[in-house]
């Protein structure tokens, strides 16, 4: 690790968020994204480690036990990633993979034991991202001053494949939280055509309207059900921020 970087408001360092995931009625998982305190070097880039622990509550594991881990180390200039890992643990069901980005050549090298090959260099897009990287693509964008009805589009490696993602400024709403009444803008996520989601404003994406700009709520309507995933704690350097 090395001496922290200028800081981003929405990239700081020990930034850690805490969600809670329904399915239906049913408090089914929690989730927390949590940031390096400080910054390091990485393929010749500076970058900071994001981290994402998801996993199911506990009466749940006797039933169905989910473990889901993600980082990303993100450049702290361009948030592009430069290297990330995943691992998955969802009932009988493992994967692992590990992606180095090298965006300034066109390549994403990935490594899982669970594919064939098990090494694979892809071809990607200048500012091709993971999904972490998606996140912070977001919340860096000027989003109360774009327009009801703006679009916003990043392409996105997932699991060997990429994906064109849209954002949707849907319009300016205040949200009943945790953290009382937060004036938020609210997006949907459009993801490529798929048998999951009743239609394209299935994923609806409430985001806190102030210089954080917070993933506050996120409300998917599956074909098979709902699901909802609330923060329930912001925390920057262990101090509440709201």
């Amino acid at each position: 690790m090395i001496s922290s970087a200028q800081e981003r408001v929405i990239f700081q360092g020990n930034e850690q968020l805490k969600y809670r995931i329904h399915l239906g009625f049913i408090e089914a998982a929690t989730a927390v994204i949590k940031s390096s305190p400080g910054v390091y070097n990485i393929n010749n880039h500076t970058g900071r480690k994001v981290e994402i622990i998801g996993e199911t509550v506990s009466w749940l594991k006797y039933f169905s036990r989910v473990e889901d881990y993600w980082s990303a180390y993100l450049d702290v200039n361009s948030l592009m990633p430069i290297k990330t890992e995943m691992r998955k643990r969802e009932g009988r069901y493992r994967k692992e993979e590990q992606v180095n980005f090298f965006q300034e050549i066109g390549q994403a090298k990935i490594h899982s034991p669970q594919n064939t090959p098990v090494d694979k260099v892809m071809a990607i897009t200048p500012s091709t991202l993971d999904l972490i990287g998606g996140y912070f693509f977001l919340r860096d964008k000027p989003l109360s001053s774009m327009s009801i009805g703006q679009k916003l589009s990043a392409k996105v490696l997932v699991d060997g494949t990429i994906y064109e993602i849209w954002f949707i400024i849907k319009g300016f709403e205040t949200v009943t939280s945790d953290f009382g009444n937060k004036k938020c803008i609210r997006t949907s996520l459009v993801l490529p055509k798929n048998n999951l989601f009743k239609d394209e404003d299935a994923i609806k994406l409430w985001i806190t309207q102030d210089k954080y700009q917070i993933p506050l709520k996120l409300d998917v309507n599956l074909k098979i059900g709902s699901l909802s995933i609330d923060l329930t704690d912001y925390k920057i350097q262990g101090k509440n921020i709201y």
